[in-house]
């Protein structure tokens, strides 16, 4: 199994060209993993909010994007991968809602300073339930969510990546967002709302 010189900052190309059974058929699996490697890994990490999780769902990425069926047929390996990528992150979010849960009660008190421990708790504990709506948004929604939101992709390259217009574009974010604005309950101009907007992740 393939594991990172160091965190984002590896070939993810040339760490995985020597897997077992990946040859020159895989040529175009490895020029997306060389141009969108890092921007993948920086997705899941946004998407999870750890390093360490990002690190083995890219493994887990590689494994699907290597096993995919009929590759021939894959027209753009990069919205392929992103989709995966996306799916990737939410399912493990799913399977681990539950154990990520910190009370911030239970956060130590620092012994110095203006209580950054607690801030950084309160901005993880927001982000946590942000990507929770998100993560409930189903198919195409999700995506244009995260492309526009997370990556900050414009509308005109969301529209040309996905094969859509930016109206049809802007038109899922706008239902995206009501939903997820929704879902967390927030009235207008509140500070969790303006949170959803910028979805910025420290």
């Amino acid at each position: 199994m393939a594991t990172f010189e160091s965190r984002g900052e590896s070939s993810f190309a040339r760490t995985w060209s020597k897997e077992p059974g990946l040859d020159d058929g895989h040529t175009a699996l490895l020029e997306l993993l060389d141009r969108s490697g890092a921007s993948l890994f920086a997705l899941l990490t946004r998407l999870t909010l750890r390093q360490d999780v990002a690190e083995d769902l890219m493994q887990e990425l590689f494994l699907k994007l290597r096993s995919a069926p009929d590759q021939a047929s894959i027209d753009c390996w990069q919205g392929y991968a992103r989709r995966v990528a996306i799916n990737l992150a939410f399912d493990w979010r799913r399977r681990n809602r539950r154990r990520r849960a910190v009370p911030l009660d239970e956060v130590a008190e620092p012994v110095s300073g203006a209580g950054e421990p607690l801030n950084q708790a309160a901005r993880t504990e927001e982000s946590e339930r942000i990507l929770a709506a998100v993560g409930r948004l189903k198919g195409i929604s999700r995506e244009v969510f995260v492309m526009h939101h997370v990556q900050q992709d414009s509308y005109e390259d969301i529209a040309r990546q996905l094969g859509k217009t930016p109206h049809q574009v802007r038109a899922l974010c706008f239902r995206a967002m009501k939903d997820v604005r929704e879902r967390l309950g927030c009235d207008r101009g509140s500070s969790e709302e303006k949170g959803v907007r910028r979805v910025e992740y420290e």
